[in-house]
């Protein structure tokens, strides 16, 4: 996979490279009649997801509590991933319904799974607006008359081991698809390869933020492909293709289109994560800040004069440093252009994303359909 080289103050080869005009900011935050439809295809319901009923029994009330929270907290989402799949399935040549259902469910549950694990990552009890996995058991166990601290323990381990119990569930549903052997070899590749890629950029998110120092951008930009855009957006496309059994030609320019594509995703969630409206993302807005997470927010605003005010409303690095200050470091990015520059740097993406679809390889129709994805991308308010 060829780096992303960084030029002046956009990104490079081979994605992008930021012109000097002037970006109008979106005002994705504010703007919540502008958030795109839901577009989930197969619900994966709750009878169908790791409940208590497929746990061992005598495991006592404890277990089927927690079993019941993670379904609860894994209900709803947007389908974005069944969406993409159904397209390039279905315009590839696709038509067996089985195997279209058991994809879309495959790929949520694997969502489902990512979701749990990164609120586990990050320290977050909320997603969607309610108590994450992790967040209702800990509540669970100080009600029960936990102290904070093993509380929290007994969340955190809750919070890993649903997701690791969604993890197994989405690998089953893959490996279970019904086609031919060769076809659910180069399928299950696919798979192994994102869930590696999205594990190894979480990873590098988690540790760049307990470093605490500002990343480069073409860092920041390298953890959005690998943690999001590999799973999240290239493999439900190429997996379309591989199952329907479609022209290998297609696969390279819609590879290439998901990994723009989930990166401008990404860079939007981190603009949304520092600028968004909790009420309307369901998630707080300073957590990202808390914990400095490695964004092209903060790459940016690391180069600019405002940098050691931004850092001291962040708390600094230093011992003795006041405690952050996340409006004070909100209000300083948008003023630096941190904002404005993310925002740009997504709008570019969403550009090469259309430029890599526009492919002789890939049919009109399909570019039709898939062109929601790429227009919404920008207006997300959650």
């Amino acid at each position: 996979m060829t780096p992303w080289n960084i030029s002046g103050t956009g990104c490079g080869t081979p994605v992008c490279r930021i012109s000097s005009k002037r970006f109008e900011v979106r005002g994705i935050h504010d703007r919540v009649g502008s958030e795109q439809q839901d577009m989930t295809l197969d619900s994966v319901s709750a009878a169908q997801r790791m409940t208590s009923r497929d746990l061992p029994d005598g495991l006592g009330p404890a277990v089927d509590d927690w079993a019941a929270d993670l379904d609860r907290t894994t209900r709803s989402g947007k389908g974005m991933r069944s969406a993409l799949f159904d397209a390039v399935y279905t315009h590839a040549g696709g038509r067996d319904e089985a195997v279209r259902a058991a994809a879309c469910q495959a790929l949520e549950l694997l969502h489902e799974a990512f979701l749990v694990h990164d609120d586990v990552a990050d320290g977050d009890d909320h997603r969607r607006g309610r108590p994450n996995l992790q967040g209702r058991t800990t509540t669970r166990g100080a009600e029960q008359g936990l102290s904070r601290e093993t509380a929290a323990h007994v969340g955190m381990v809750g919070g890993l081991l649903g997701g690791d119990l969604l993890l197994v569930a989405a690998m089953g549903e893959f490996a279970r698809l019904p086609v031919p052997a060769p076809v659910l070899h180069r399928a299950m590749a696919e798979v192994e390869g994102a869930v590696v890629a999205s594990i190894a950029g979480e990873y590098a998110d988690v540790h760049g933020a307990a470093h605490g120092e500002p990343t480069t951008q073409e860092h920041a930009l390298a953890i959005g492909a690998a943690k999001t855009a590999a799973y999240s957006v290239t493999l439900p496309m190429v997996l379309g293709v591989v199952l329907a059994g479609g022209p290998e030609e297609m696969i390279p320019p819609l590879r290439e289109t998901g990994r723009h594509l989930g990166t401008a995703y990404q860079v939007v969630d981190d603009v949304l994560g520092v600028f968004g409206d909790p009420a309307v993302t369901g998630k707080s807005n300073e957590g990202d800040l808390m914990r400095r997470a490695p964004t092209v927010l903060l790459a940016f605003a690391s180069t600019t004069d405002l940098w050691p005010r931004v850092d001291a409303a962040l708390g600094g690095t230093d011992a003795g440093r006041p405690g952050p200050d996340p409006a004070a470091a909100r209000a300083l990015l948008a003023e630096c252009g941190a904002r404005d520059h993310a925002l740009g740097i997504a709008e570019d993406l969403v550009t090469a994303a259309r430029a890599a679809l526009d492919s002789p390889a890939v049919p009109h129709e399909l570019r039709s359909a898939l062109d929601p994805h790429l227009a919404t991308a920008l207006e997300r308010t959650r």
